[in-house]
């Protein structure tokens, strides 16, 4: 939690005479009370220049404070100890609902969702990142970068320098922290001496520069829900020393749901409904917390849902020869790996005169709104379908009823931010904000330094806090 103090304004260091003292006697007035008013003025002056003093050493050592908070280096994490100067600032739960969309909070009932959105801030949607899809777009939120600067590019990908494929069912991968760039959230709270935990949230399973969080859990989707909550409640209530101050926690159930049986289904109720009692259930135990009042939550989710198009499927023609390129799908769109200049030219051109609902292009012209253009990982040529439609290397039969990964602009593709804690403005909303931008507001939280190469931003939040919060 960044210390909220009432501080005054900045002064100079030498002291303004605001007042002559008079060295001419006034008319009237006998020596004495000319001595006593000349010595009340020097009096006042000296208390007043004692007055400055003692704001401007307030206001320095403040500075002084959070200059020194920035200072902290752990470089290989806290070791399961939080830093002296940590153990007054907030605590925050980042939850993560994949997949729920901002207009499901409008169809169904959701009490605990809402109150947080009221006694604290919400925005009206959260725009993902391209591809829209669970990894890259988790990745984003928690480094505050496009997937082309942290590298994790889809859920499943080709690294030609490394000759090698990543897929996030492949446990050895997925735990390889070589695969993940930048630096997430967790890795910058733990290098300045603050201990974290994650209840799975991707690349928290990884030694990302080497750090993992104090307390994490390798994936498991069969754990039930209400185990990750306890689990949560339990870290949260450890000796301050060991006491994570950032906790992350992932919920899947209203994603599965939206392929399974699409986002428009009346059905869609039952999982919307649970995870809004989920939430509710964390929040009770957490108002249970001696601490309480200095817990802030944060509510986002990776990326919306949407029915695909079935009359925008564009499968690749066999007469295009992919013998040798390798190709992976990535959610509805296609990368495709050919290591030759020429041969990706005559391969987009190829493609772009056989299909009808889609586009192929290369690398370094994928549509710049976008920010998919520089890393290798991406592929040599892209090739992405008009709308909501799909690309196919061979036709399939059934699509799933919900799908995502498409443009980002897309309403469907938007999730949902809130939050409530200490230091916010209750009942504050905000227009969109970007999932690269939720980084910089939890190092403002958190008090932490953010890394450099962070490329969300903190502005559409500034509304959003108490005026002594920010630094």
């Amino acid at each position: 939690m960044v210390e909220r103090r009432s501080v005054a304004p900045d002064v100079a260091g030498s002291i303004p005479v605001t007042h002559p003292i008079f060295a001419t006697p006034r008319v009237g007035m006998s020596r004495t009370n000319r001595l006593t008013r000349h010595r009340r003025n020097r009096y006042l002056f000296w208390l007043l220049a004692l007055i400055l003093c003692l704001l401007n050493s307030e206001t320095t050592a403040v500075s002084a404070q959070r200059a020194s908070t920035t200072r902290i280096q752990t470089p290989n994490g806290s070791a399961g100890s939080n830093h002296p100067s940590v153990n007054t600032r907030t605590y925050v739960v980042l939850i993560s609902f994949d997949g729920f969309r901002p207009d499901y909070l409008n169809r169904y009932n959701t009490p605990h969702l809402d109150h947080l959105a009221t006694t604290g801030i919400s925005a009206k949607s959260l725009v993902s990142i391209f591809p829209s899809l669970t990894f890259p777009a988790h990745y984003s939120i928690a480094t505050g970068m496009y997937p082309e600067s942290h590298g994790i590019v889809g859920n499943r990908f080709f690294d030609p320098v490394r000759g090698e494929y990543f897929s996030y069912r492949d446990r050895a991968t997925v735990e390889d922290g070589t695969w993940w760039g930048g630096e997430p959230i967790w890795v910058t709270a733990e290098t300045q001496g603050m201990v974290t935990a994650a209840f799975f949230f991707p690349g928290t399973e990884a030694a990302i520069k080497g750090v993992r969080p104090t307390y994490w859990k390798p994936y498991d989707g069969q754990v039930p829900n209400p185990d990750r909550i306890q689990q949560v409640l339990e870290w949260l209530s450890l000796p301050i020393k060991q006491r994570p101050h950032l906790v992350t926690l992932y919920f899947s159930l209203v994603d599965r749901d939206g392929h399974n049986i699409g986002p428009e289904s009346p059905r869609m109720q039952q999982s919307v409904e649970r995870a809004d009692a989920l939430l509710g259930q964390l929040t009770t135990g957490i108002q249970s917390l001696s601490h309480a009042e200095q817990v802030t939550i944060v509510v986002v989710s990776d990326h919306g849902m949407a029915a695909p198009d079935t009359t925008q499927v564009s499968v690749i023609p066999e007469d295009v020869d992919l013998g040798q390129v390798r190709t992976v799908s990535v959610g509805p769109m296609m990368a495709m790996h050919t290591g030759d200049r020429g041969q990706s030219l005559q391969l987009r051109n190829q493609l772009n005169n056989s299909l009808d609902n889609a586009s192929a292009y290369l690398r370094e012209d994928i549509p710049i709104h976008l920010h998919h253009r520089a890393n290798r990982r991406i592929g040599d040529v892209f090739v992405i379908p008009e709308g909501t439609g799909t690309v196919q290397s061979t036709r399939r039969e059934n699509l799933p009823a919900g799908m995502h990964g498409w443009d980002p602009t897309l309403n469907d593709m938007h999730g949902i931010f809130m939050a409530s804690g200490p230091d916010l403005r209750p009942g504050t909303i905000l227009e969109q904000v970007r999932s690269i931008d939720v980084y910089p507001f939890l190092t403002t939280l958190l008090g932490l330094q953010p890394h450099g190469e962070v490329t969300g931003s903190m502005t559409p939040f500034e509304p959003a806090f108490a005026a002594t919060a920010l630094p």
